[in-house]
């Protein structure tokens, strides 16, 4: 079937089933989203929230970055971020090290504990995600790879 698109000369304003349809399965992804956090978050510690997911993963990911850079690209404000911080380090799950070349700037590092438990923690609920898919041909894979990436490039522009 095809839908038609602003590309087909169809107004955008004409498509409110297909608007909706999308908006409430982005919601179902979304609530979805959520919930996954939780319980990947616990899986890590249970002292830790959602919110840490992705500071620590940003940390992980970057193996050495600053306060300033996650703020940036996580649009999360000092005081939250710093608060976070804090909490991860009691944990042992990073530490700072002050830059040698300007020591009012401290990089987050990693510690190996949050590596390990990062890795076990989403092992389990990788294999369960892929195992999900095993039955998608690639080509649907694909697809749901280029709309995914698509979406993601839009809501970044918001």
């Amino acid at each position: 079937m095809q839908v038609p698109s602003k590309a087909d000369g169809v107004p955008v304003a004409e498509r409110p089933d297909l608007y909706a349809s999308a908006e409430q399965e982005l919601f179902s992804l979304i609530a979805l989203t959520a919930r996954a956090k939780r319980e990947l978050a616990t899986g890590l510690d249970s002292r830790l929230t959602p919110g840490h997911l992705p500071v620590l993963g940003m940390i992980l990911r970057s193996q050495r970055i600053t306060q300033s850079e996650i703020c940036e690209r996580l649009l999360v404000d000092k005081a939250s971020l710093s608060r976070m911080i804090t909490k991860l380090e009691q944990l042992e799950l990073v530490k700072r090290e002050v830059d040698p070349e300007d020591r009012r700037v401290s990089h987050l590092l990693p510690t190996d504990l949050a590596g390990e438990r990062w890795h076990e923690t989403f092992q389990g609920w990788r294999t369960d995600l892929r195992s999900r898919m095993t039955d998608w041909d690639d080509e649907d894979l694909s697809k749901l790879i280029d709309l995914l990436g698509r979406l993601n490039l839009e809501i970044q522009s918001l």
